[in-house]
């Protein structure tokens, strides 16, 4: 298993949340709405996502398509788990739901963005 300190789903940082105005605003329910139809819809597209991956994969040098890591088609394998497939419909929304609940203020966010400042210079 590769070592990372991203573990989150997707940044979702304590000052986003905060822009938004909190997890009882409007606008985080309206983000939280946009989030799970996106995921949706991106399921429903995914034969032709899984399909434009794959093209892009064809002898391609890309780090994030080669090498033991991700090379052998696990890079497309580990993008249609990530749609989850396997779920049924009426279960998305949910799913959709804990992927952004356990993406807010995520520790190991948090440790990448530290990182990132005290190796590269980048700014939390």
């Amino acid at each position: 298993h590769e070592w990372s300190f991203e573990r989150a789903p997707f940044k979702m940082t304590r000052d986003y949340i905060d822009v938004m105005g909190g997890t009882g605003s409007d606008c985080f329910k309206e983000f939280k709405k946009l989030f799970v139809d996106g995921f949706k819809a991106a399921r429903s597209n995914s034969l032709t996502a899984l399909g434009l991956v794959e093209i892009m994969m064809y002898k391609s040098n890309y780090p994030c398509f080669t090498g033991t890591r991700y090379g052998g088609g696990v890079s497309l394998k580990r993008f249609e788990k990530r749609l989850m497939l396997n779920v049924p419909d009426s279960k998305v929304e949910k799913k959709a739901e804990q992927l952004i609940t356990s993406s807010i203020d995520h520790y190991g966010t948090k440790l990448y963005d530290i990182f990132q400042k005290q190796s590269n210079g980048y700014a939390i």
